[in-house]
């Protein structure tokens, strides 16, 4: 099975490329990349039967990280099966994940118990999730609609404005309006019955979006 892994963080590439070289030749890792510049190139040089991605890989261009990377991904190959390797466990964010097609979400502290799993639910046709994550979103659906439950892109401009962005450059990443973006960031808020950037900062900290 031919793969390509991606993460801008060197020590989890690393890390991923041991767990998957430890199955022998069962899997072959043919492009290794570390941002979604990166990971987009490689995939127009280079076919693949799994791409195993990070969802947070800030870089230039803005648009190249988060949903609206994977939303490319999906659009230019529709066939390519996307697991992806995420710490954030928003339920939000994962649903707006598998929104765009992705077959399977890995929690990067369950990697070594589940990424086998993961691949051969997959291969199989099917949809994984981590155990945490299923959980959180089973919790979510209970507790309905009126529990502040933010929408995936409500969600995503939540994580943005956590790591410093001007509604502007969310703006620019995401290719919507800023008016769009305004008006989703006071939904959120709403929503969550926040006050201010501080407040939107620790929510975002404490519901797995940072």
């Amino acid at each position: 099975m031919r793969i390509i892994i991606s993460d801008d963080h060197p020590v989890v590439l690393m890390g991923l490329k041991a767990a998957l070289q430890s199955y022998g030749d069962r899997f072959r890792i043919v492009g290794e990349a570390r941002n979604g510049k990166e990971l987009i190139q490689l995939l127009a040089q280079e076919s693949c039967d799994l791409l195993i991605t990070d969802f947070s890989m800030p870089g230039d261009p803005p648009a190249e990280d988060g949903l609206a990377m994977l939303s490319r991904l999906r659009e230019s190959y529709p066939q390519l099966p996307i697991l992806v390797l995420t710490m954030l466990s928003n339920p939000a964010l994962v649903q707006g994940m598998l929104a765009t097609g992705v077959r399977g979400v890995v929690d990067k502290m369950s990697m070594t118990k589940e990424l086998m799993l993961a691949i051969d639910v997959i291969r199989a046709g099917r949809t994984y999730l981590s155990e945490r994550t299923r959980k959180q979103i089973e919790n979510v659906s209970i507790a309905g609609e009126d529990a502040g439950t933010l929408s995936p892109r409500e969600a995503e401009v939540v994580r943005f404005l956590a790591q410093g962005l001007t509604v502007s450059e969310i703006a620019r990443r995401t290719e919507r309006s800023v008016k769009t973006v305004s008006q989703q960031k006071r939904d959120a808020m709403r929503k969550l019955g926040l006050d201010g950037d501080k407040q939107l900062f620790e929510y975002a900290r404490s519901s797995g979006l940072l």
